[in-house]
């Protein structure tokens, strides 16, 4: 069975937060809420989702603040980020992107656009975790090979010794 991906949406704006994680929940993903920038970096920690779709606007930690700061954590510097925001002007989005968000979308937004866009952050997160799982697979096949080959020398010099010594006593 195919794991289901888990959303966190952060917005310190109730109607926005419910509706989308409502939308998000009929799109059959997991959702996770967080009401402004700590809250999120919190609830990022602790459930360590597959996507985060953030206000920029937020009280205490803005949304670029915490992506900074989610960056700077190991643990969550590789979560993609989607931005949703009022700011509409290509200096902000631009801003955005080059904070590390994956996307950047403008409120007001179209429902089917934003879970288009949700899906595809998605389908690439699997595709690496994909790619990611067959170099391990590869690297793990290869390292088997090299230890294989080292246990077979071993093995044939270790043989080899007592036998030299047996065949010279004769």
């Amino acid at each position: 069975m195919e794991k289901t991906f888990t959303i966190l949406v952060i917005d310190d704006e109730p109607s926005i937060r419910m509706g989308l994680a409502a939308t998000i929940r009929r799109y059959g993903y997991e959702v996770v809420t967080a009401v402004n920038g700590d809250d999120g970096f919190l609830k990022a920690r602790q459930s360590l989702p597959d996507l985060i779709v953030s206000d920029v606007m937020m009280p205490d930690l803005n949304g670029f603040e915490m992506k900074k700061q989610m960056g700077e954590d190991p643990l969550l510097a590789s979560i993609p980020f989607i931005f949703l925001t009022a700011r509409t002007a290509t200096q902000d989005r631009v801003a955005g992107i080059r904070e590390g968000a994956d996307d950047y979308v403008t409120k007001p937004f179209v429902t089917e656009e934003l879970m288009a866009r949700i899906e595809a952050v998605l389908r690439r997160v699997k595709t690496e975790q994909e790619r990611g799982r067959e170099q391990g697979r590869q690297a793990a096949q290869e390292e088997m090979e090299k230890l294989r080959r080292e246990v077979l020398q071993n093995f044939s010099h270790e043989l080899r010794t007592p036998l030299g010594n047996v065949m010279m006593s004769l």
